[in-house]
C-alpha cells in the first residue's frame, strides 16, 4: 500500500491542543440562527450566512446536502 505523502499533515502539539479544544467547543446553535449564521427548520439546520459561521464550527461540519429548503447542514456529535 502506498502512501501519498502530500497528504500527510505534520502537527506539533500547540496546533494539536488548539484543534482539540476547538473541536470540543460546545456549538451554541440558537446564537449561530440568531444571528443569521444558520436557519433552523424543524430539527434541521441549514447553511444561511457562511461568512458568520465560527472557524470552529466549519470544523465541526460533516456533510452539507442541498435540497428544496437549501443548503442541509449536518454536524460531528
Amino acid at each position: 500500500m502506498r502512501t501519498n505523502i502530500s497528504r500527510i499533515v505534520a502537527m506539533n502539539r500547540e496546533e494539536f491542543e488548539r484543534l482539540k479544544e476547538e473541536l470540543e467547543k460546545p456549538i451554541d446553535f440558537e446564537s449561530l440562527v440568531e444571528t443569521g449564521a444558520l436557519i433552523q427548520k424543524g430539527k434541521s439546520y441549514y447553511l444561511g450566512n457562511k461568512d458568520l459561521l465560527p472557524e470552529y464550527v466549519s470544523k465541526k461540519i460533516k456533510s452539507l446536502e442541498q435540497n428544496k429548503n437549501g443548503l442541509k447542514v449536518t454536524f460531528y456529535k
